[in-house]
């Protein structure tokens, strides 16, 4: 993403932009891996030795509320966030921790008729657990060994 586009994007919707604020969004558009935002932090204290973790968490907390990423967070006891908003499924491995995206699979999950009268879905979030591939390879080398 070029930079003119990550300000106009943070000004359209009313995030005043600094710098440690575009650093942080480019930083979290440009991964798949659903950083944390002490991650986040990691990776671009060196180009800002001033900025605090707080900071990190509020600018997310702010891209979270404006739909410009989503927080993800089974099963790790920090948040995670994606900046992927289309529409999508997670894969959680509850061996390592990854989570990846699942986006060529349609899930839809229907409320009864009854609790649909009762109550108004603006949001859903589907998420699926398991072992991805490289742990089921470690942990059946573990056990042939």
């Amino acid at each position: 993403m070029v930079k003119k586009e990550s300000v106009a994007i943070l000004k359209a919707k009313d995030i005043q932009v600094t710098p440690q604020r575009l650093a942080i969004f480019e930083q979290l558009m440009g991964r798949k891996d659903h950083p944390s935002a002490e991650m986040i932090f990691n990776d671009i204290k060196i180009d800002f030795p001033s900025l605090t973790l707080v900071t990190v968490y509020n600018t997310l907390q702010k891209l979270e509320s404006t739909n410009l990423c989503i927080k993800v967070n089974p099963l790790h006891t920090s948040a995670r966030y994606d900046g992927n908003t289309e529409v999508h499924q997670h894969l959680v491995c509850t061996h390592c921790q990854k989570i990846l995206d699942m986006h060529d699979a349609s899930v839809s999950v229907e409320l009864p008729e009854l609790i649909a009268e009762k109550f108004k879905i603006v949001d859903q979030s589907v998420t699926f657990y398991g072992t991805c591939v490289e742990c089921q390879e470690t942990m059946m080398h573990s056990t042939t060994n």
